[in-house]
């Protein structure tokens, strides 16, 4: 490889189409319906299950965000894409998918899942939540997994869909604080690590697990079609806002 490419670090840039000419064969890539708010913070993005992650922002430096997340609270769009999994050979399928025993994942819990290979070489990992009897939801990291599913979905009655669900991450020590301020009624004793919930933010029902990537107090939000994402992801910075939270990245 040439010298010169290693100098560079290459990264996703957002565009502004005002002023600028259209390019008759681009095409973008699936981005978060909250981006918006990331949007005045210079951001840098990475393809990521074929949607975009976001890598960078400037309103905080990595030590930053690090302390942010041990000390405080963090709010962060993912590139997590959930895939639903559905149909009375749904558990039968998903055995075949993931090495630890599906059947022992409860409607309401969740359960961090890796995919393999025949020869044990991972695909990718993700949190599987148990929707219903026969209905899953596995938000998965990148890797394209999608087609791993359509080949081992010969000959069983189940359904692969998207959902078009996304996910945002808030996470820190105040993160349950803030989440009963959003949520009346609700108390951190409500649950345990890796349960999920649909509880109600301003008017909307949501699905919220017990989880996130930074080893601290936290919790997912999974925005489905159904929901005003941008009222109650403002809702959140808002509120949020008020404990010290910041948006971050990675």
């Amino acid at each position: 490889m040439n010298n010169l490419i290693n100098k560079y670090r290459f990264t996703v840039k957002p565009v502004s189409l005002e002023n600028s000419n259209a390019l008759e064969l681009a095409r973008s890539i699936q981005v978060h319906p909250l981006t918006y708010q990331e949007l005045p913070y210079d951001p840098e993005y990475s393809n990521y299950a074929g949607r975009l992650t976001l890598e960078k922002l400037s309103n905080v430096s990595p030590e930053e965000m690090y302390w942010k997340a041990r000390r405080e609270i963090i709010f962060r769009h993912t590139g997590e894409h959930p895939f639903e999994i559905s149909g009375p050979d749904s558990l039968k399928f998903l055995q075949k998918i993931f090495p630890r025993d599906i059947s022992k994942i409860a409607v309401g819990r969740c359960s961090y899942q890796f995919a393999c290979y025949h020869d044990g070489g991972m695909i990718t990992d993700g949190i599987l939540l148990r929707i219903d009897k026969d209905k899953y939801w596995f938000a998965q990291a990148d890797g394209d997994l999608f087609s791993w599913y359509k080949a081992h979905s010969k000959n069983l009655n189940v359904e692969i869909n998207d959902p078009n669900v996304w996910v945002s991450q808030v996470q820190g020590p105040l993160s349950m604080k803030l989440l009963e301020n959003l949520s009346n009624g609700f108390s951190e004793n409500d649950w345990k690590y890796f349960d999920w919930k649909e509880l109600q933010i301003l008017d909307q029902k949501v699905i919220v697990s017990r989880s996130g990537f930074t080893n601290e107090l936290g919790w997912e939000i999974y925005f489905r079609p159904e929901n005003q994402t941008e009222k109650i992801g403002d809702y959140i910075l808002e509120q949020g806002k008020k404990l010290g939270m910041a948006l971050e990245s990675l």
